[in-house]
C-alpha cells in the first residue's frame, strides 16, 4: 500500500490548479513539447541511410600483387529515377589501367554496400574492339594476348545507387591457355 500511496501523492503533485485556460496552457504546452521532440527524432532517424550511397572499393589481385583499377561513374539512381552519365571508351583508358598476367589466382575483390551485387564484364582486344559483349560472368579470352576488361557494378540499393565501371588489362599467355585446355571456360 505504501507504493500506491506514494504514486497517488506524486500524481496529485502534478495536477495543475487554476481555470481551464491555465490547464490548457500547461497540458497543451507539454503535448506540444513532446510532439516537437518526436518530430525531431523522426526527422533525424528518417535521414539515416538516405542520400547518395557510398561508392565501395574494387581491388584487383593476381599472383600476390594488388592493384586498384581506375573507375568511372556511369549513372546515379535516386528515388527510382536514373540519370545516365558518360561511359569511357577503351582508347580513353589507355595505360592508366593496371595490367596483370591472368592466371588461377586472379581475382576482383569488392568492398562496400551493393544490395543486388549486379556485375557485368565486357572484354576488349588491344585495338579497342569488343572481344566479348557484356556478360554477368567473367570468361577468359581463348587466344593469347592483352585484353582490356571493363567491370561494371552498382553500389547502394535498387532505388538509390551509383553505377560504376572499373578497368584493368589482363595478359593471357599461351602457357595459361594450354594448362586449361578442355576445361571449357
Amino acid at each position: 500500500m505504501a507504493l500506491k500511496d506514494k504514486f497517488q501523492k506524486r500524481l496529485d503533485g502534478m495536477k495543475v490548479e487554476g481555470d481551464w485556460r491555465m490547464k490548457l496552457a500547461v497540458y497543451g504546452g507539454a503535448v506540444l513539447m513532446v510532439g516537437t521532440i518526436l518530430l525531431v527524432l523522426y526527422l533525424l532517424l528518417g535521414r539515416v541511410g538516405s542520400g547518395p550511397p557510398e561508392v565501395g572499393a574494387v581491388t584487383l589481385k593476381s599472383d600476390g600483387l594488388t592493384a586498384t583499377p581506375p573507375q568511372n561513374q556511369i549513372y546515379t539512381t535516386q528515388d527510382g529515377k536514373r540519370e545516365d552519365m558518360r561511359r569511357l571508351v577503351p582508347s580513353e583508358v589507355g595505360e592508366e589501367a593496371p595490367t596483370v598476367v591472368f592466371d588461377h589466382s586472379t581475382t576482383v575483390l569488392f568492398e562496400g554496400d551493393s544490395e543486388n551485387g549486379d556485375f557485368a564484364f565486357t572484354i576488349y582486344d588491344e585495338q579497342g574492339r569488343v572481344y566479348r559483349e557484356r556478360s554477368d560472368m567473367f570468361q577468359c579470352p581463348q587466344e593469347p594476348g592483352k585484353y582490356l576488361v571493363c567491370e561494371e557494378t552498382y553500389w547502394g540499393t535498387a532505388k538509390e545507387n551509383i553505377g560504376m565501371e572499373y578497368y584493368f588489362w589482363i595478359e593471357v599467355t599461351e602457357e595459361y591457355l594450354t594448362s586449361h585446355e578442355g576445361e571449357g571456360e
